[in-house]
């Protein structure tokens, strides 16, 4: 069994932080730890946002509403990972998404804000490792923006999913009506579901019960590349 120093520095935010600098932040910190089993409600979207949660052991499954609600995105993740790191601060300091155990006895770690900050002043590795984390998410998403005035939809569509799920997810679904994917992506309804069929084609995604489910991140990268490499 994994020991409490090998699980948090498999965290992305100690990665790279010594067994000597971990062994100070745990004997100066306040961690809380926490154990919730199956289906057992961990964070609700609405609820602000007060420090960050890691994730020690087992699964989560996370619903994201985004775009006032119209869209869901469903994603499911394995320990190690952490949240709430993008509502500490700013005008949206509410969590935006709801987390749910998926596991008997996933074990969860809750860091209050306070603490967090005197770790990343203390600690520089922490403090890039954040920095890493939210510079990474926000290239991502501005990405999609550059991808909104594409012609290609099939790019529109790829480019959507790509920035707005996680690449450590598991089990994916975006679920929408189809006149929201239209005035997401300035599509009328014939050429969105054209864009599924050739992603379902590829078996990047398929269409489930009215949702998209992605089966192939990589391939959904893959596709992005090599349209915009081919532009003249």
């Amino acid at each position: 069994m994994a020991t409490m120093y090998e699980m948090l520095m498999q965290l992305p935010l100690f990665q790279g932080v010594s067994v000597d600098q971990m062994t100070r932040i745990l004997e100066v910190t306040p961690f809380d730890f926490q154990s919730y089993g199956v289906d057992e409600p961990i964070i609700r979207g609405g609820d602000p946002c007060l420090g960050t949660t890691f994730l020690l052991s087992g699964s989560v499954r996370l619903v994201t509403p985004v775009f006032n609600h119209r869209v869901v995105i469903t994603q499911s993740f394995d320990a190690p990972y952490i949240f709430s790191l993008h509502h500490l601060f700013g005008a949206e300091v509410q969590v935006r998404s709801t987390m749910v155990s998926k596991t008997d006895k996933t074990g969860i770690m809750v860091l209050k804000k306070k603490d967090f900050l005197r770790i990343l002043h203390e600690n520089e590795i922490a403090l890039i490792n954040t920095l890493n984390m939210l510079c990474t998410r926000a290239q991502k998403q501005h990405k999609a923006i550059d991808f909104s005035g594409e012609t290609d939809p099939v790019l529109k569509l790829a480019s959507w999913m790509l920035a707005f799920t996680e690449r450590s997810a598991k089990e994916v679904f975006i679920e929408a009506k189809e006149s929201d994917w239209c005035d997401m992506l300035q599509l009328d309804g014939p050429a969105f579901w054209r864009c599924v069929a050739s992603l379902e084609g590829q078996r990047i995604l398929e269409s489930v019960n009215g949702r998209l489910k992605l089966l192939d991140r990589y391939g959904l990268k893959s596709l992005i590349g090599n349209k915009t490499t081919q532009k003249p």
